[in-house]
């Protein structure tokens, strides 16, 4: 191990998923890296993961919540670990992957140590083989901007692709695998625990951004993400912490307007799709006083409670 490498802890939050958490460690093991820690923390999962890792992975450093706190939770107490252990760099690392350039990290802390003005970066990220690139290289949510999303994905889906193989600097990286800079960490502060999950990644990017930092995507091959298929319908609780917590964060940064129409927008096309697919109304209907009750609380600057949503569903 040598002393001048900048020290890496490269953090995997697991919940309630073990046997998907034990194929991405197994992975890991590729890894060439020499001064990399691997910290694995877990959000109270009640399906022996603890146990599996403390048994298969017994060299891995394990960090047990006690409870779900969530994708921003979870990982910001793997960080202050790291943080507190001298860490240069930590690396994000989604559970649902699988390694697949070994020497991803040392070609993405080189190009960290050579351009110290970034301070966050996301590597080229394989959706499910690896042969389909996910798109690493993302949007800030934004009403117009949506709309105009929108329209311009039916007309050209590949005009929105943007993880090629150029460096770019980005408003907003992929959360499945991001290295941020401990030395940005510390000036822009974590992950924003109000949200849960989804976004959070804008919402860092977006204050690493104001406080001067750059936010690049690197061509670096890294992993492939194992992306489940299923649980993303439109009132599921990934399309609600979506909606919620794109409002939330559109709100947060100033732009009260763009909040406003986000959350009406959203509302009366859940209400409409409700109209259109007969049979659901009802669950639409419940998923819209839900939303409501969250936009509620976020446009009004009242204090967040149980009706502001995850964890208290």
């Amino acid at each position: 191990m040598s002393s001048a490498q900048p020290s890496v802890w490269l953090i995997v939050l697991g919940y309630n998923a073990r046997e998907v958490l034990r194929r991405c460690l197994e992975s890991l093991g590729e890894l060439t890296y020499a001064r990399l820690h691997i910290l694995v923390v877990d959000n109270g999962s009640n399906d022996g993961t603890e146990a599996m890792v403390r048994s298969a992975f017994a060299g891995i450093d394990f960090l047990q919540t006690g409870a779900n706190l969530g994708y921003t939770g979870g990982n910001n107490r793997g960080v202050e670990r790291a943080i507190a252990a001298g860490a240069d760099y930590v690396l994000i690392l989604n559970p649902d992957t699988i390694v697949l350039n070994p020497r991803f990290i040392d070609e993405m802390v080189a190009y960290l140590e050579a351009h110290p003005g970034t301070g966050i970066a996301g590597p080229r990220v394989y959706l499910r083989d690896a042969v389909t690139v996910q798109n690493t290289v993302l949007f800030a949510p934004g009403f117009m901007r949506n709309l105009k999303h929108w329209f311009r994905y039916r007309r050209d889906p590949k005009s929105l692709e943007l993880s090629g193989d150029s460096v770019i600097e980005a408003e907003t990286l992929n959360g499945v695998c991001l290295m941020v800079r401990v030395e940005c960490l510390k000036q822009t502060g974590l992950f924003d625990e109000n949200i849960f999950m989804y976004i959070e990644d804008a919402d860092l990017d977006y204050r690493a951004r104001s406080a001067g930092w750059s936010v690049r995507y690197l061509p670096i091959d890294s992993v492939i993400h194992a992306q489940k298929r299923d649980g993303y319908g439109m009132t599921s609780d990934v399309s609600f912490l979506l909606r919620r917590n794109s409002v939330y964060f559109l709100h947060k940064i100033g732009r009260r307007a763009d909040a406003w129409g986000y959350a009406i927008a959203s509302l009366a096309l859940m209400l409409a799709r409700g109209f259109v697919y007969e049979n659901d109304f009802g669950e639409h209907l419940r998923f819209c006083r839900r939303l409501w009750a969250a936009y509620r609380q976020i446009l009004s600057g009242m204090r967040l409670d149980r009706d502001f949503g995850p964890p208290y569903v």
